[in-house]
């Protein structure tokens, strides 16, 4: 017997409230039967509107992945699976039965054939899935370190290829998009494409056999996956408006399958002309797998690459191929090489396609910290100094990484609204704080008030400037001044206060998506010098509050009041003030608490 306790907090974490009620009185009104243990899975049948099967699946103690037969789709689990754990956690004895394992090994050859015999007769839906298997099952691996692709290596001669039906394959994808189909077909709006994840699920079942060295099953499995969306196109299409991006992703997968397998140019030119129909079928074009058949690896270009270092770059487009295709096959050619141990040919080729974060990595990686000093001198942007900084940093050459990392930030132009250039800077800042390199912390913390502006960066700049900070300030105070970053507005306030520019701070109060608090600071401080605006700002912020009725937030108008009261006497105009309180009470003396607030501050 197995007992369970899933704590109630884990359940609510993983189900809106109201599933977690209805599932509290299905497990009360006894719904739940046939609660069964069978390792690794909990299962259940729940009595709904018809009965529901749930099955939860553990990893040691913790739930991995729990599924229901119902067509619940509103987030996290639905109340049947929430049920089923409440009655676990409330039964003591759960009964345990053999895990499917266990039942296997009982059989021999004879007896599982007549077991599958039997399940398909009885449930006929299960072909296709045992078809797909059987597929999968008789798949023929080689040792992936003999890939074809492997410089000297003779290419697999394609009489020798298994023959492959793809047909398994097709229909197994086409089932996966009519279950999708048919548990989404009552939706009008999907705010995520609802076929996304069994999709990218299918790709990486494909890459897995990438990993155990048969690319070409993987590649067959991945055209089978794009003309499965062939035949269901105008339905996804239908579902989703738009399917490029399942196509896209089918087509990277697919042009590393490709570059794995290394095809001789005959087959690469008869799976070309089957890519291209394909992707007429589609809508869509498969254009890196094209490429990838177009170039391969004897390309002249790549294979002159890979056999020494090269003075000039890699032709950044050739027989058609667009430019951005020829970086993506050679970051997949990189990938290949790292992975077959081939680090001369990998460093070859990142150097001749300018390939220079990719470049300097390897040669840290392979401790070759002096040859990357030297490259990482040649970085041209943010990403690439900020990858470099980190693989330095990771290999504790801690000077240089900082080095790099400042040489980053130099590439930043005038576009200082990218969070790869805030995230770089902040990362200097502290290394720069370790080091103590005051004056790269110095450069640093003032890319990071730029990008986002806070006081306390403001007072650290201003302590680390000393005698400069007269011109550092003026700069300082134009960026907030000029910049577009709203989200800083407190912070902007702010300085301006400390610095008495209260022109400025008023600017910001103007802008319609200010809170009233922010401006109630900038008119304590421009009552003394702006009563005018104080007054014409405040009267119409508290006639909107106390017109919408909205009680909760009167404390908000009482404090535009004593703002609007305090400029009136500021400006000896006590008797307007008068007539402006009189006003109040004459309109909205309906409005209890607001009264009830107003007589507390004695007005």
């Amino acid at each position: 017997m197995k007992t369970f306790r899933i704590a109630e907090s884990l359940i609510r974490e993983h189900c809106i409230d109201q599933s977690f009620k209805r599932g509290q009185e299905y497990a009360r009104s006894h719904s739940v039967s046939n609660l069964i243990w069978r390792s690794p899975f909990l299962q259940a049948s729940v009595a709904g509107s018809e009965y529901y099967r749930v099955s939860i699946e553990f990893n040691d103690q913790a739930i991995k992945v729990a599924t229901c037969t119902c067509p619940y789709d509103l987030g996290g689990w639905c109340k049947h699976i929430v049920a089923a754990l409440l009655q676990a956690n409330q039964q003591s004895n759960i009964e345990e039965r053999p895990s499917l394992k266990q039942m296997i090994e009982q059989l021999n050859l004879e007896q599982t054939r007549k077991l599958l015999y039997n399940l398909v007769t009885e449930a006929p839906e299960l072909i296709d899935q045992i078809d797909f298997q059987v597929a999968i099952l008789t798949s023929s691996k080689t040792d992936k370190s003999q890939s074809s692709a492997k410089s000297g290596q003779a290419k697999v001669d394609s009489e020798s290829r298994p023959q492959i039906d793809r047909t398994p394959f097709v229909r197994h994808i086409s089932s996966i998009i009519h279950s999708v189909i048919r548990h989404n077909d009552y939706h009008d709006y999907y705010e995520e494409n609802p076929f996304s994840d069994e999709l990218t699920e299918e790709v990486a079942k494909a890459q897995k056999f990438i990993e155990a060295g048969d690319s070409f099953r993987a590649f067959i499995m991945l055209y089978a996956i794009a003309e499965g969306l062939v035949e269901h196109i105008d339905d996804i299409e239908d579902f989703t408006g738009d399917a490029s991006s399942l196509v896209e992703e089918v087509d990277q997968a697919m042009a590393e399958a490709i570059l794995w397998t290394d095809f001789s140019i005959e087959e690469r030119q008869r799976w070309q002309v089957d890519i291209e129909g394909t992707a007429d079928l589609l809508g869509t074009e498969l254009e890196l797998s094209l490429a990838a058949l177009i170039q391969g690896w004897d390309d002249s270009e790549i294979k002159l690459a890979l056999q020494e270092p090269q003075n000039e770059d890699i032709e950044s487009s050739k027989d058609g191929i667009q430019s951005n295709f020829v970086g993506q096959l050679n970051f997949i050619r990189l990938s290949i090489l790292q992975a077959q141990g081939r680090f001369e040919e990998y460093l070859n080729l990142a150097q001749a396609a300018n390939l220079t974060s990719s470049y300097v990595n390897m040669l840290i990686q392979l401790g070759r910290i002096e040859q990357a000093i030297a490259a990482a001198n040649h970085i041209k942007n943010v990403a690439s100094a900020f990858s470099i900084a980190k693989q330095f940093l990771k290999y504790e050459v801690e000077t240089e990484a900082l080095y790099i990392a400042h040489r980053g930030l130099q590439f930043q132009g005038d576009d200082l609204s990218t969070y790869l250039v805030q995230d770089l800077a902040v990362w200097t800042v502290n290394l720069a704080e370790k080091l103590g390199q005051t004056d790269i912390l110095l450069a640093a913390k003032i890319c990071v008030f730029k990008l986002n502006p806070t006081l306390k960066d403001y007072h650290t700049i201003r302590d680390l400037t000393r005698e400069q900070w007269q011109s550092i300030q003026k700069d300082l105070l134009q960026n907030l001044i000029t910049g577009n970053h709203w989200v800083s507005s407190g912070a902007k306030v702010d300085i301006f206060l400390e610095e008495g520019m209260i022109d400025q701070a008023i600017a910001i109060a103007e802008f319609h998506s200010c809170k009233n608090e922010l401006r109630v600071r900038v008119m304590q401080a421009a009552i003394s010098t702006n009563p005018a605006w104080v007054i014409a700002k405040a009267t119409p912020l508290v006639a909107d509050i106390l017109n919408r009725g909205k009680s909760e937030i009167y404390n908000e108008a009482i404090a535009l009041v004593t703002q609007i009261r305090n400029a009136y006497l500021a400006s000896k105009n006590e008797q307007d003030w008068l007539t402006y309180r009189n006003q109040l009470v004459s309109t909205y003396g309906k409005k209890r608490k607001f009264m009830e607030l107003l007589k507390q501050k004695g007005y």
